[in-house]
């Protein structure tokens, strides 16, 4: 095996943990960020490079192409911010596993990316998701082992899917060995749809869809913020729509009706995990079913079959990566400085944490989808190959298609919503007395949650010219597509100029004509208790107590809809009619033996 620059990108960090393991916690972090910087400049290096190959055995294991790139790459950037971030403010009682776990899973995340043997994937897969279990089991609240072991076992459980649809794949293909790019294999009979629906498995749960997704929320509440913003909402999404795009693009070639039936997964995942947001007041909860919400957008483009919604779902996974690390972030910087995610417990933070709040807002607003941000394109992107592929199909697909674009119209709606909550409950109001000695966060926080904002920005100032020239539309040039026409007419410049005119005359307006009037407020003749205080979450409850919701809202609360509880529940079931039947009375062991001789004769007979 020839040490190059892939084996660099596994190499170097699994070197630096094992290093990680006898040092001080200084040391641990100097390490971990020049490995991380380096990792950079070698990204940087590979840039335009798809030569590079790793063979062991006579065998490719680790190979580049653009799509590979895209992930490598966003994979090291959001390591390194994130990196920046926890530089300072990680608690000490987790320190040192977390500066060994840190530099694993990136080495772990790397090879996932980069392997074309199934095996190598497997081993790399998997890595990753115990590196998902153990950053969990770091969090200090009530339910974290509870949270961590359901993580784990819907995570870790789906690897046996994968297990099988590669095993299947290898089966039906076997002239392709366990290569895993370019197969091509049709969805003919039942074993090629087994194995699709097998990986497909396997990429759903990594992601967080519909209906895999119950882990994301719970874990983002009870796990470290910087392991949060780490794995659910930058790298296990990265490796998840990667592996949906691997499969739609190299492993199998899918129909219009498993187009559809993404398309309306992803749809479900959109207006189901927003509908869920809206009600939390668990800060780091909400956020956690927003970036489940946010990964309904990347199904239907990626499985869209129309070329200009799948490179729209591959930005938005971009986007998605920077804007929700970027909040979580943000949060995690108003946790540690308050001790509290608990939004009733919030306000007024927004002249006592400036720079926090403006880092919040500039991503509140990204993943809103307000123009000229980052998320409104990669959004608009995806609208539009939906409606382009709703033009080529019969009338009854195109009724379904347009139904399930209302909902993620409507899902974008609802974000903006949600967050107007997140920003009011947190930054704006009045500040409990409790938080009045609170102040900005160290620079590493702001400077993390700074550099993203500034990506919000440029990835949508630049769309065209930065990411989708950069590092998409060469994948679709790479599949042989004809890079596409883009419909309408979208200039983020001059959507910037407008909306920034349109704020400047909303202010002018304002100064000249606002009336202030400031009241005590009094109840029974008092001064009004502090808990009686406006928080920014009310609206919301009238929201959850609809006649209309207010019933799928509580079979919600009863997890009626989480497959983890219901697996639970049944095996539970199982099991008290196993104990009803082997009580331990030896005459009824007799009766079954008994009864289990006569079936046995009965066949055989």
């Amino acid at each position: 095996m020839v040490i190059n620059d892939l084996t660099i990108l596994v190499l170097l960090p699994l070197a630096v943990a094992l290093v990680n393991l006898f040092v001080p916690t200084i040391l641990r972090k100097i390490l971990t960020f020049g490995a991380l910087a380096y990792l950079l400049l070698v990204v940087y290096r590979l840039f335009g490079n798809n030569t590079e190959e790793v063979v062991l055995f006579g065998q490719s294991v680790l190979a580049l192409d653009k799509l590979a790139y895209f992930t490598l790459a966003f994979i090291q950037i959001m390591s390194f911010v994130i990196l920046i971030f926890s530089l300072k403010g990680v608690d000490k009682a987790i320190r040192k596993e977390f500066f060994i776990l840190y530099p694993l899973t990136v080495a772990f995340s790397n090879g996932a990316v980069l392997s074309t043997h199934a095996v190598a994937l497997l081993i790399f897969w998997g890595l990753s998701g115990i590196s998902l279990y153990l950053f969990g089991m770091m969090g200090n609240e009530e339910e974290t082992p509870q949270t961590a072991k359901k993580t784990f076992l819907i995570v870790g459980g789906s690897d046996v899917f994968l297990i099988l649809g590669l095993v299947l794949l290898w089966f039906l293909e076997p002239r392709n060995g366990w290569a895993l790019w370019n197969v091509q294999l049709a969805l003919k009979g039942q074993l090629a749809y087994l194995a699709f629906f097998s990986i497909l498995i396997a990429a759903f749960a990594k992601a967080g869809g519909f209906p895999l997704h119950s882990w994301v929320p719970d874990y983002s509440k009870d796990a470290p913020v910087e392991s949060v913003a780490f794995l659910p909402a930058s790298l296990d999404k990265l490796l998840g729509i990667y592996l949906l795009a691997r499969i739609v693009l190299s492993l199998f070639m899918v129909n219009i009706a498993i187009n559809l039936l993404l398309i309306t997964l992803g749809a479900l995942t959109v207006i189901i995990a927003v509908m869920m947001a809206l009600v939390q007041h668990n800060g780091r909860k909400l956020l956690g079913y927003h970036a489940v919400s946010q990964v309904g957008y990347m199904i239907m483009g990626v499985g869209s079959g129309s070329v200009i919604a799948f490179i729209g779902g591959l930005f938005h996974l971009a986007n998605n990566t920077i804007y929700k690390s970027n909040l979580l972030l943000a949060l995690g910087s108003v946790e540690k400085r308050t001790g509290t995610n608990d939004l009733e417990k919030l306000g007024g933070l927004g002249r006592a944490m400036p720079f926090t709040f403006v880092m919040a807002l500039i991503g509140a607003l990204s993943i809103s989808g307000i123009p000229p941000f980052n998320g409104f394109f990669s959004k608009w992107l995806i609208y539009q190959g939906i409606l382009e592929k709703a033009a080529k199909v019969s009338e009854g697909y195109q009724i379904w298609l347009l139904i399930c674009l209302i909902l993620a119209v409507f899902g974008s709606a609802l974000t903006l919503a949600s967050f107007m909550k997140f920003i009011h409950a947190i930054f704006l109001g009045k500040r409990p007395q409790s938080l009045k000695d609170v102040k900005e966060g160290p620079a590493n926080q702001w400077i993390s949650t700074g550099i993203l904002a500034l990506l919000c920005i440029v990835f949508g100032l630049f769309a065209i010219e930065v990411p989708l020239k950069k590092f998409i539309l060469p994948i679709a040039v790479e599949q042989g597509w004809p890079v596409p026409q883009l419909l309408g007419n979208y200039d983020p410049l001059l959507v910037a100029c407008l909306t920034g005119i349109a704020f400047v005359l909303g202010w002018i307006v304002f100064l000249f004509t606002r009336k202030t009037r400031y009241d005590e407020i009094y109840l029974g003749g008092m001064d009004a208790l502090e808990k009686f205080r406006v928080t920014g979450t009310e609206f919301y409850n009238e929201i959850r107590n609809m006649r209309v919701l207010k019933k799928c809202y509580d079979w919600a609360g009863k997890k009626y809809f989480d497959l983890y509880d219901l697996g639970s529940r049944c095996s539970l079931s199982v099991s008290k009619v196993f104990r009803y039947v082997h009580s331990g009375s030896l005459q009824l062991y007799s009766l079954w033996i008994v009864f289990g001789l006569l079936i046995l004769f009965v066949i055989l007979v």
